[in-house]
């Protein structure tokens, strides 16, 4: 037969071990100040906890009071390098502040993300910082819950947001390869971008337009959403597989992840395709494995540690405030972090 569990010792037990009410035993653990307690009696009471291994139930506790320090956080893909250190910047703050922190991970799942939503509700956390599966995510569950969207997009501007100035960090790459003299580039978006990458093709469009350039639909890549990182990469090999056994190939793709990033490089490399000299790869993010690979990727770097702390900030603020005010959006700047996938356009040598 199986070993039984031990039962947790309670305030009963408490009792009956100094032989006092279990009135005045709740008043000495539960901390409580109203009612004067003699000091002798709050160690008997205390003396007696430790001999039955009493220990507070927090949980219970922090019900009673709706109070449970706790704090949300969800995310859609557990597998997505990015978000790591940006969780580690939220934690940081939290439990500097005396939170603990519940992940939790949708796969990009619109109605698991509900079903967390409804979790957080009936946990009663405090607050939660929350990054969206989908631009039209429905919040209005979360009434009670004060929260704060890890997004950059204009579509939650209604809600307090926290995220990277993306746009002006994308036209810092394609600004840097047009000075290297690329006059051909590629777009790629997709990987497990769900938030919408609508506006990098047209941001992409206008600046081609601005320097009198056209922009060949062929060079408009899109690749399969996927549910992990994993998925995302694979499906982002399999277009860079057929896209680089094309004639007339651009000089540089500029990806809207790392992740599409690397499958495009890795894809080249296999095929012979000397990068930088004969194709430029530029990724976004900042994820390690950028730093790593062969050659070193080109990335727009976003500080996701920093956005996580700002997001935490923020939602302590909210938390804090009686009166809800009018949304705040921030946007925090990228970085350009120039390595060995970008170079001159091989034009730019011959002429």
């Amino acid at each position: 037969m199986g070993k039984s569990r031990k039962r947790r010792a309670t305030i009963i037990d408490v009792a009956k071990e100094c032989g006092l009410s279990q009135a005045t035993v709740a008043r000495v653990l539960n901390g409580q100040t109203g009612i004067h307690v003699k000091e002798i009696t709050r160690n008997r009471v205390l003396d007696a906890a430790k001999r039955v291994g009493y220990q507070r139930n927090a949980i219970a506790a922090n019900f009673r009071l709706q109070q449970t320090n706790t704090i949300a956080v969800s995310i859609a893909d557990i597998t997505n390098p990015f978000f790591p250190e940006l969780v580690k910047g939220i934690q940081d703050v939290l439990r500097e502040k005396g939170y603990s922190v519940v992940h939790l991970y949708n796969e990009w799942n619109p109605e698991v993300e509900q079903e967390h939503f409804d979790y957080m509700v009936r946990t009663c956390v405090e607050g939660a910082i929350l990054s969206p599966s989908d631009t039209a995510t429905d919040f209005s569950s979360l009434h009670t819950i004060p929260f704060v969207l890890l997004s950059n997009s204009e579509k939650f501007a209604m809600y307090d947001t926290v995220g990277n100035d993306s746009r002006s960090g994308m036209r810092l790459a394609l600004e840097r390869l047009y000075q290297l003299g690329h006059r051909r580039m590629a777009l790629f978006v997709g990987g497990s971008m769900r938030s919408g990458s609508n506006w990098r093709a047209e941001l992409f469009r206008e600046f081609h337009r601005e320097r009198g350039m056209s922009v060949s639909p062929e060079n408009l890549l899109e690749s399969d959403f996927g549910v992990s990182s994993t998925s995302s990469f694979s499906a982002a090999r399999r277009i860079m597989n057929e896209f680089l056994d094309r004639p007339n190939l651009p000089t540089a793709i500029f990806s809207s992840n790392d992740i599409l990033a690397l499958a495009s490089l890795q894809v080249a490399n296999e095929k012979g395709i000397q990068v930088p000299e004969r194709l430029s790869v530029v990724g976004m993010d900042g994820i390690f494995s950028g730093e790593v690979s062969s050659p070193p990727l080109t990335t727009v770097q976003k500080n996701r540690r920093e956005i996580g702390r700002t997001a935490a900030l923020a939602l302590l603020d909210k938390i804090g405030a009686n009166l809800e005010g009018p949304a705040k959006r921030q946007l925090l700047s990228c970085k350009l972090i120039e390595r060995g996938s970008m170079g001159p356009a091989l034009e730019s040598h011959c002429g």
